[in-house]
């Protein structure tokens, strides 16, 4: 999840705005000698009963307050799993100068059930920041790109961790090169490898896996140029799908919105031809591939665009936005998402909420939208 350069140009003023309503609709409901309250979710679960009782999963699961969840990926049958940033501290004084200690939680996997919205924390904090995640089946590993660390002072220990997907223990750590100077931001596991995307240089990385999903004794990670890749001001490469074959990939630029094939045997990347009311995707953060049918997560935009994609995924065609123009609607600069069933599970961020107060004290959902 980045912010994009058109926010950045102009959302600084409204941003401030929404801080300066937020302050004020605290100071007039909470006493002088009182603690703020943390705000409500912004969109409630069904009970949990009621929710069984009707054959479906909740509309809204809640994870632990002060977990600040970025990425969330599909697990074994109805689990699900969420990996902990620390947004607040990462984008708090790099973008608006409001320093935020790292999350206390940074790192852990929370691991829930779609059926029954409960859920636990499956691996405790490592102080690194997990940004996309991608889970192999194969293996019952899951795979976390480590984000970023520190926007300010400069980016370390960029890479992905390995997890344990049943017990929550980190299989590996894995850092791509010296660390330094990237991004890491999503991760998609296929049959010969976990490509990643980073966010700073026209580059997909990619963690060779053996036979079966196994990872070498001694990792080994190639770097892949991806010339036709255009990089603009700001965050680039983010989301990233495609067939398990890994052969072709589509990977979104968040700041131009420009939707890449990217042929991973050369690293070539082309831009997707694109017809419909919208050819552009700005803010989009993480990407879900069902068939052909391509759903883009746009973050600060609050809604998830539909693409239909060509067998060959050279074009497509934009159908239509989730939520629908006057559906209600659960968003709150959610990052990630990922298809169950009819259903999308995004992770919300409440990202402003996090910013401009007390991260420690805001709980997200997994919110769920028909597809």
């Amino acid at each position: 999840m980045f912010l994009n350069n058109t926010l950045r140009q102009k959302g600084l003023n409204l941003l401030l705005l929404v801080a300066s309503v937020m302050l004020l609709v605290g100071l007039t409901s909470c006493s002088n000698d009182d603690p703020v309250a943390p705000p409500e979710p912004a969109f409630e679960a069904l009970p949990n009963a009621a929710a069984l009782e009707k054959g479906n999963g909740p509309e809204a699961i809640s994870i632990p307050i002060g977990f600040e969840g970025e990425g969330i990926e599909l697990g074994k049958g109805h689990e699900f799993f969420v990996g902990a940033n620390s947004l607040s501290s990462l984008f708090g004084e790099a973008f608006f100068g409001i320093p935020h200690e790292t999350s206390e939680l940074a790192g852990a996997i929370y691991k829930g059930n779609l059926r029954t919205g409960e859920g636990t924390i499956l691996s405790p904090p490592t102080g690194k920041s997990v940004s996309g995640l991608s889970y192999d089946p194969r293996t019952d590993y899951l795979y976390a790109a480590t984000g970023f660390g520190d926007l300010v002072n400069g980016n370390t220990d960029q890479g992905v961790t390995v997890y344990d997907a049943s017990s929550g223990d980190i299989i590996t750590e894995i850092t791509f090169g010296d660390g330094t100077g990237i991004a890491i931001n999503d991760c998609l596991v296929t049959r010969t490898g976990v490509y990643c995307t980073d966010s700073f240089n026209p580059n997909l990385y990619k963690v060779v896996l053996e036979k079966g999903g196994r990872l070498p004794s001694t990792p080994v990670v190639e770097v892949i140029p991806m010339p036709g890749f255009e990089m603009v001001e700001g965050f680039n490469a983010n989301g990233l799908a495609g067939d398990f074959d890994g052969r072709q990939l589509v990977i979104v630029n968040i700041s131009s919105g420009v939707l890449y094939r990217v042929d991973t045997a050369s690293g070539e990347a082309s831009p997707l031809e694109i017809e419909g009311d919208e050819q552009l995707f700005p803010d989009g953060d993480g990407l879900v591939l069902d068939g052909r049918t391509l759903y883009i997560m746009q973050n600060f935009s609050d809604k998830v665009a539909v693409v239909q994609l060509s067998r060959d995924l050279t074009r497509g065609s934009f159908t239509r936005n989730i939520p629908g123009v006057g559906a209600p609607n659960p968003l709150n600069v959610a990052t990630t998402i990922i298809g169950f069933r009819n259903d999308l599970y995004a992770i919300n961020t409440n990202f402003f909420e996090r910013v401009f107060g007390d991260p420690a004290l805001v709980q997200s959902e997994v919110v769920r939208l028909r597809k």
